[in-house]
């Protein structure tokens, strides 16, 4: 037997929808609200944080050892400030060598990239600009050798001055100064002959000869008053012609070797005494 289903009223149907409705509107608000409420519950808990009074009347203050402080300040390992140290003139000399070097090659080559012979050339191209700068000084240093013009006698007269206690020693002043007169050298012929005198008088021990002494100091050794009178007459013409460079003729020599003539006769009495 069939059950008969009677019809829905349209009534009660329309009913069910408008509650379904609500529902949906209602659930909508709730989602709504809820962030509201969050923060509205942030931030009474922001006042109430605020509004919170730190009581003081239990504290107590902290003291610090300034002597332990300053150990701790001494300590490398709470030493946080960082040092620079300034370059010296050198490594900035150096750096601005550098930095000349790349502009020239970034000049000369631009951005090509250099690799092989050429890039070996590059690396070893400072070092023979330094090796062929130094061969120069060298080269210049040898070849003007200001240093030795300086110690360069500018005549033959500083070379026998150089030689002079040699000559008084161990050379035969008289071969000397006959080879002298033979060339007409008269000005070295005067040197070796006062020389000579010097000579004798140290080996009849009227005089010590020292290679540092002056001439003034050698006629104040000498006791003899006429060998000193003869002594001084030689030693002015002799620093007259061998100081003053002048050129000496035949009869000036004559002159001059007719007075250390009289000094050698004078000495001869003296050594034989």
């Amino acid at each position: 037997m069939k059950r008969k289903i009677s019809p829905v009223p349209t009534k009660q149907f329309k009913t069910w929808e408008t509650t379904d409705s609500l529902k949906l509107y209602l659930l909508y608000f709730l989602i709504l609200l809820s962030p509201a409420q969050d923060m509205r519950a942030q931030e009474d808990s922001i006042l109430r944080r605020e509004i919170q009074v730190e009581k003081s009347e239990n504290l107590v203050p902290v003291e610090f050892d300034a002597t332990e402080i300053e150990e701790y300040k001494k300590q490398d390992a709470y030493n946080y400030l960082e040092s620079t140290e300034e370059d010296s003139w050198w490594v900035r000399f150096k750096k601005w060598l550098n930095l000349k070097y790349n502009q020239f090659i970034n000049w000369l080559f631009g951005s090509y990239d250099a690799n092989g012979i050429l890039a070996f050339f590059i690396r070893i191209f400072p070092y023979v600009i330094i090796f062929a700068v130094l061969a120069l000084i060298v080269w210049l240093f040898t070849r003007l050798n200001p240093g030795a013009k300086i110690l360069a006698e500018p005549g033959k007269s500083k070379v026998i001055l150089s030689e002079e206690e040699e000559l008084v020693k161990n050379e035969d002043l008289s071969s000397l100064i006959s080879k002298a007169v033979s060339e007409e050298n008269y000005r070295f012929a005067v040197r070796y002959q006062y020389l000579r005198s010097l000579k004798l008088l140290d080996e009849n021990d009227l005089i010590q000869y020292e290679f540092q002494k002056t001439n003034k100091e050698y006629l104040q050794e000498i006791q003899e008053k006429r060998l000193q009178q003869l002594f001084a007459e030689v030693t002015k013409f002799y620093e007259f012609i061998w100081y003053g460079n002048f050129k000496v003729s035949s009869a000036d020599y004559k002159i001059a070797a007719n007075g250390f003539s009289k000094i050698e006769n004078e000495l001869k009495p003296v050594k034989n005494a």
